[in-house]
């Protein structure tokens, strides 16, 4: 009678410790709060808080964008087709000043060196820069990529930008159609170009 009462009362308690585990534990112990969309998101959409859930997924990726990463990526805007669901991904979203193509009416335009007569060192991706012309400041765009003579972004070992991974050797800037024609027509007639960025 004893073993029969010991017995039961064991499995009692692994119900118990079962539906624990399945109605809290796992949640608690295994899962973690991740971001992803409520409806799948096409390149160059703007992230609105409205956009986005937060669910709990069992061993996420360690890169996974966690529920307090919210306002990261905000206003930002995907660069590629992102599904409904799915872990978020810091590389999935950029600063909406870097988008082009698509309906953005921007393009990415190379500046040939011979066209400058000079540019900061410490210019990087994500700068406004203003193009003087002589005296006068012609335009500003945002820099594209800041690159080195083997064709890799130069990027800052710090904030000040005291410490860099190469020479800046080619730059390239998002402008409209306007300010590409601008830039030309003054180029044809024989102008050069500082670059300063604040």
């Amino acid at each position: 009678m004893k073993k029969r009462i010991v017995g039961l009362l064991l499995i009692a308690a692994s119900l118990s410790c079962l539906g624990f585990w399945e109605f809290w534990g796992r949640e608690h112990f295994s899962c973690e709060k991740i971001l992803v969309l409520r409806e799948d998101a096409a390149r160059n959409v703007s992230v609105e808080e409205n956009m986005l859930e937060i669910v709990l997924m069992e061993h996420p990726p360690e890169d996974a964008l966690r529920a307090d990463a919210a306002n990261e990526i905000l206003h930002m805007e995907t660069v590629q087709y992102i599904p409904a669901g799915t872990p978020l991904f810091s590389e999935y979203f950029q600063d909406p000043r870097l988008a082009v193509g698509g309906n953005s009416g921007k393009y990415v335009l190379s500046i040939p060196n011979q066209w400058l007569l000079s540019y900061p060192q410490t210019l990087r991706r994500g700068d406004t820069v203003s193009f003087f012309c002589g005296d006068e400041m012609v335009l500003s765009a945002v820099v594209a990529y800041a690159r080195d003579s083997s064709n890799q972004e130069v990027t800052s070992g710090d904030d000040e930008r005291l410490k860099s991974s190469g020479p800046v050797s080619l730059v390239e800037v998002i402008v409209d159609e306007e300010k590409a024609r601008k830039l030309g027509k003054l180029a044809e007639e024989g102008k050069k170009f500082v670059l300063l960025y604040s």
